[in-house]
């Protein structure tokens, strides 16, 4: 007999483990559905910065693929102005270089559109920044063609600065260091 409840005892026990770990994996299973969720969820927001950052990347290097020539020839301009030995010849051709620079990145720039795929708001954003870079290379215009000897060109150097903190919040944004314009296009 006493066999026999030792046995009834050692049964009940092992079902009762039995059951209660059933319960345990219920339980493990609506956790890791749950977390399962959570992280397809997480993994989705992260490909969209991702996704968000590179076509703000794509749409710095398509703005600086189409301004670098401009602004690579009002530098170059500045460079001989500023030349310890200036030499009137070079900086009559690198004047009328920049004057025609300026004024065509100007155009260029009145007809800019931003070709990524940002957000709406995102674009609206770059493109009020591209009208700061049109009031820059109008400006340089303006400056050179006014006085071209002692051209003054700090209000245009607002204007870019001004094109530049626009694009630096853009970039702040989405979690990316913002590039120094002047920089790249240079």
């Amino acid at each position: 007999m006493k066999k026999w409840l030792f046995a009834l005892g050692c049964t009940s026990a092992l079902v009762l483990a039995g059951c209660n770990s059933e319960t345990n994996e219920e339980a493990a299973d609506t956790n890791n559905e749950s977390q399962t969720e959570e992280t397809q969820q997480k993994e989705e927001n992260t490909n969209d910065e991702q996704a968000m950052k590179k076509e703000l990347m794509n749409a710095q290097m398509n703005m600086k693929d189409t301004f670098k020539e401009y602004q690579a020839k009002i530098a170059a301009f500045q460079a001989e102005v500023a030349a310890e030995e200036p030499d009137e010849e070079a900086i009559q051709s690198a004047l009328e270089e920049a004057k025609a620079a300026a004024e065509e990145a100007a155009a260029k720039a009145s007809n800019y559109s931003v070709e990524a795929d940002l957000s709406e708001e995102m674009k609206t954003e770059y493109n009020e920044a591209v009208s700061s870079l049109q009031a820059y290379y109008e400006q340089v215009a303006s400056e050179l063609e006014e006085n071209a000897e002692e051209a003054d060109l700090s209000k245009a150097e607002e204007k870019f600065s001004e094109f530049s903190d626009q694009l630096s919040s853009l970039y702040e944004e989405v979690g990316l260091f913002a590039p120094d314009m002047m920089k790249e296009l240079s």
